[in-house]
């Protein structure tokens, strides 16, 4: 690989038609998923794919109502390659854990998200119209939306429904001990009661 890189550096920022780069398909590749994979879970390609200059936080183009969210190559790791390995490997480069949240959640993937807050990454962005936090209480996954609170999400973020996190958790009958999480986080950051 390092060699291929050297030979056509032009390679390392090529794209195919969705805007994914070599960066981007090394990351969504899951490990064990074929036996013609000589690594097993990837960090060998990605570091030299790094080493030879591929951006660490390049995005793929979205649509405008994906809001905040951004696919990097993170991203990928968490949502496609689901390849803790190589999220951590991502996170030691340094990058961005911000956009990856929405991904732990949909897996209610509690390690994946613990590595993900341990980077401190923007808790409160909105992918459509969604904060992670309102996101893992609309879907009910209960072991992201504790991490979440405890992390500190704001739980008074809107949906473009005008919906907060206390609301979709009481409208979704999450446990009462839930509710009450949120709105003293609530008060906490806020010095209110909902």
């Amino acid at each position: 690989m390092a060699a291929l890189c050297a030979a056509a550096p032009e390679l390392i920022e090529a794209s195919d038609p969705q805007g994914r780069t070599a960066l981007h398909r090394a990351c969504a590749v899951k490990p064990g998923s074929s036996a013609a994979l000589h690594e097993s879970n990837g960090i060998a390609t990605v570091k030299v794919l790094l080493e030879s200059g591929a951006d660490l936080e390049q995005a793929v183009p979205m649509d405008e109502d994906e809001g905040d969210f951004r696919a990097t190559p993170l991203w990928y790791a968490v949502a496609r390659g689901e390849n803790f390995p190589l999220v951590e490997f991502l996170l030691e480069q340094g990058a961005n854990a911000s956009y990856s949240l929405w991904a732990a959640v949909w897996r209610d993937d509690e390690p994946v998200c613990r590595a993900l807050l341990k980077a401190r990454p923007q808790l409160n962005l909105k992918a459509h119209g969604e904060t992670p936090l309102f996101y893992a209480a609309r879907l009910k996954r209960l072991a992201t939306l504790a991490l979440l609170i405890d992390a500190g999400a704001d739980p008074s973020i809107a949906d473009p429904q005008g919906r907060d996190s206390m609301a979709i958790a009481r409208e979704r009958n999450l446990p009462t001990g839930i509710i009450e999480q949120l709105e003293s986080l609530q008060r906490k950051l806020h010095g209110r009661r909902h």
